[in-house]
């Protein structure tokens, strides 16, 4: 049985396993790419498919504001 428990415990420092800040910053990434990208459209707020977007783009700010924060108290 030592043998499956090296195997394993090599396993397992060979997987690129994201720790929780890694995490953080690459959905940080990911969202201020999306956020760019829909700040590039020139929104018609009478428009419905523009009204969407407008909600996506405010959820998206208060997500970025949340891993803001949650970095931020990770640092301190």
């Amino acid at each position: 049985m030592a043998g499956w428990g090296n195997f394993f415990g090599g396993l397992m420092e060979k997987l690129p396993i994201q720790g929780r800040i890694e995490r953080w910053k690459n959905q940080k990434a990911t969202i201020e790419k999306e956020l760019a990208n829909l700040k590039l459209l020139n929104l018609d707020i009478n428009r419905k498919e523009d009204r969407e977007k407008a909600k996506r783009i405010i959820i998206l700010a208060d997500k970025l504001d949340n891993i803001n924060k949650l970095l931020i108290n990770k640092e301190s």
